[in-house]
């Protein structure tokens, strides 16, 4: 498919920002607690996202101290919580928090407040309100992007935030390690335009993968299965070993359910875990058009869902689904798995946390949805926390410098590597439960889950999907995607080949 000639124009003008950004950054480093440049090696595998000469010459220019003297800058939390970040203020990371926020204070000799909006789908109405606030805000900080992901608009002059490369002599936009992968950093994508970064080096906001398989090695090792990561060490997790796990731990009897799980997200993993993406760009035209791919219309994602649907239908007895419909237990619908009822559950980042970790009664390991291949290691970004500059903030350079000291890395969490660390030390003991839970960028994608009626296409499928055949589901519903994916994905799409090839990420 071809989208409009415009994408030509995006392409010269991406070379001329990159040539613009490239004569940026002069400057001398100040002395301070907050350091300027934590100069990553590569902490993630594979390419540094911007090249490790990007990050490594990065210097950031003075500090508008002068300017900055006697005013107060306000941050828009978009969060569940009044707490800082989300963060309880009595908490470890709070307190360091709070020692950061003063810190920094200190050093532009200013007061940064906070203003809460709550999280919902007013957000949009409120944000587009404070552009008329005396001091509407100047960082937005989104516990999820999926609200925020709409005062974006298509991008351009329809969106709410600032483009970030325009002061990325500022931020070190590239540094992969501090500010979240690339594919993460797709998700405040619009227009070909990056308008978020994730605070990657501050803990529990560090983009995790979705559709992770939590398992319950009790009730594994009680049904004489296999455990999963067994298969995974012998090279042999694939959808039949995975089957056999859920077949194996189902008890009727005893009401143990082998895979608790809305299906709609059995869906989504199905056939995110091929490989296969939303948009695959095909070709690039000389002049300006673009050729694409709608991945629910490949052959691989007809195979997936078929897999799937067949699935279902021969093993109902085996997924937890109330015995009346294929729904099963949405987000936060732990308890079945929590309370030892459910061998395996399909969990996102923040549940694992805030449910599993807590709730569980028996020890637990993880492992990612199975593909078709052995030992695929699939995962995918969906919302990520994100910090972003409104349009409207006082002075956007100020947010930049802002927001640049305030998300270094804390105490004892300076890299990426500590990251990992801390992962390991608070939450998991095994080496294979943090391979599952943070992951190199190139196994990675982000799923585009809230963009224009994408999501709708999963839940429509799910409440059809054991009635209608594959060819109708797909038939149904792959024009949402196209529409979606011309509007909100290929101009992202082709950002980012052209970025790939001049900044040296993968």
């Amino acid at each position: 498919m071809k989208i409009a000639r415009r994408l030509l124009s995006l392409l010269l003008a991406l070379l001329m920002v990159f040539a613009l950004a490239a004569c940026g950054g002069d400057g001398e480093p100040t002395d301070s607690g907050v350091q300027n440049n934590p100069n990553p090696d590569n902490p993630q595998g594979g390419n540094t996202q911007g090249g490790n000469d990007d990050v490594d010459d990065f210097v950031m220019p003075d500090r508008p101290t002068s300017e900055t003297e006697g005013k107060t800058y306000i941050i828009i939390q978009h969060e569940d919580t009044v707490d800082r970040f989300g963060y309880s203020q009595d908490s470890k990371m709070g307190l360091q928090i709070g020692d950061r926020i003063e810190e920094v204070q200190n050093l532009y000799g200013c007061t940064i407040d906070f203003s809460q909006i709550a999280y919902g789908s007013g957000f949009v109405t409120q944000m587009q309100a404070l552009q008329f606030a005396e001091n509407g805000g100047d960082l937005v900080f989104a516990y999820k992007n999926a609200y925020l992901r709409q005062c974006l608009g298509t991008g351009g002059d329809e969106s709410l935030m600032q483009d970030l490369l325009a002061v990325d002599n500022i931020i070190n936009f590239w540094n992969s390690e501090k500010w979240g992968t690339i594919t993460a950093r797709e998700s405040m994508m619009a227009g070909g335009t990056f308008y978020g970064v994730s605070p990657a080096l501050w803990v529990d906001c560090t983009p995790l993968p979705y559709y992770q398989i939590v398992y319950n090695k009790s009730l594994v090792e009680s049904a004489g299965a296999t455990d999963p990561q067994e298969y995974w060490e012998n090279e042999e997790w694939d959808r039949y070993a995975m089957l056999d796990v859920i077949k194996a731990t189902t008890d009727e009897a005893n009401g143990v359910w082998g895979m608790n799980g809305n299906v709609e997200h059995m869906i989504r993993a199905t056939f995110l875990s091929t490989g296969v993406q939303l948009a695959q760009i095909d070709k690039i035209n000389a002049d300006g058009t673009v050729e694409w791919t709608n991945g629910l219309k490949t052959a691989e994602a007809a195979e997936a869902i078929g897999w799937l649907q067949q699935t279902l239908k021969s093993n109902a007895k085996c997924f937890n689904n109330g015995g009346t419909s294929p729904v099963g237990e949405g987000w936060g619908g732990y308890s079945s798995f929590t309370e030892g009822l459910c061998a395996m559950q399909i969990t996102r980042p923040i549940d694992l946390f805030d449910y599993i970790v807590v709730d569980s009664q028996d020890p637990f390991g993880l492992i990612c949805w199975a593909g078709v291949d052995a030992n695929t290691l699939s995962g995918y970004y969906e919302q990520v926390y994100s910090v972003a500059i409104p349009v409207f903030a006082q002075d956007v350079k100020h947010s930049a410098f802002l927001m640049a000291d305030l998300f270094e890395g804390l105490e004892d969490v300076e890299s990426y590597q500590d990251v990992i660390d801390y992962y390991g030390d608070t939450y998991f003991d095994s080496e294979m439960d943090l391979e599952m839970l943070i992951r190199p960028d190139a196994t990675l994608q982000y799923s585009y889950w809230p963009n224009d009626g994408i999501d709708t296409v999963w839940t429509n499928m799910r409440d059809q999907f054991l009635t209608l055949s594959v060819s109708s589901l797909i038939d149904r519903y792959a024009g949402i995607i196209d529409t979606a994916v011309e509007t909100h994905i290929v101009p992202n799409k082709v950002a980012l080949q052209a970025w790939a090839s001049e900044k040296n990420f993968d």
